[in-house]
């Protein structure tokens, strides 16, 4: 990780300025974990909508910082996209990901280690799934290394077993599979599906190209 921060700097894809932090030519700010805390919490006080929309603005960030990522390193090889953005979530500080189930245009799982975020909530007195802000990112992020639409679905946290997280980033297909008890309690699906539509048409994409009829 510290030697992918070490050529981001020395290539100029990440540079500190006054008054700003610019990585693949957007501007980023640094986002303390209790900050998402507290907007996870809000989230969650407004239901499944709230949820939902807390996760569309991570699969905002990780679609677009993907789209950037894949122009600036000029990535075609979906090999190359993985590999890349996976080895970025590291130095976001989103934990260490180790891959589990890798299927380009199907899925992708991923254990999420030593996850700073999720261990806020250890230990939870009742059973919690809490990175609906994280999984957005995966989501989003996944749908232009997949090249198809990806949502993202929490198997396991941290807040937990105060050790590790699971995601599953699942095409369109495998995801209208998954029980609908678990989807109730994580994303409003169809709304979800139509607002990713949206994102796609407003960075330029064609959705008919990521599975959209």
């Amino acid at each position: 990780m510290y030697g992918l921060l070490t050529k981001l700097l020395l290539r100029g894809n990440l540079a500190f300025k006054p008054g700003e932090i610019v990585a693949f030519n957007e501007h980023f700010l640094l986002l303390n974990v209790r900050a998402l805390k507290y907007m996870t919490d809000n989230a969650e006080k407004n239901g499944l909508s709230g949820i939902t929309e807390l996760y569309l603005a991570g699969w905002y960030y990780g679609i677009y910082t993907t789209k950037e990522i894949i122009g600036v390193y000029n990535l075609k090889k979906f090999e190359e996209r993985y590999k890349v953005v996976m080895d970025l979530i590291g130095v976001l500080g989103m934990g260490d990901y180790k891959t589990l189930v890798f299927q380009k245009g199907v899925n992708s799982k991923f254990n999420v280690i030593e996850t700073s975020f999720s261990k806020l909530y250890y230990p939870s007195k009742e059973e919690r799934l809490v990175c609906h802000f994280i999984r957005g990112i995966e989501a989003g992020g996944g749908t232009l290394v997949h090249e198809t639409l990806m949502n993202n679905i929490e198997h396991e946290c941290a807040a937990n077993n105060g050790y590790h997280c699971v995601h599953e980033n699942l095409n369109r297909e495998k995801v209208l599979n998954i029980d609908k008890s678990i989807l109730a309690k994580q994303i409003d699906l169809n709304y979800a599906i139509k607002k990713e539509r949206d994102i796609l048409v407003e960075l330029g994409y064609d959705p008919k190209l990521f599975g959209y009829s």
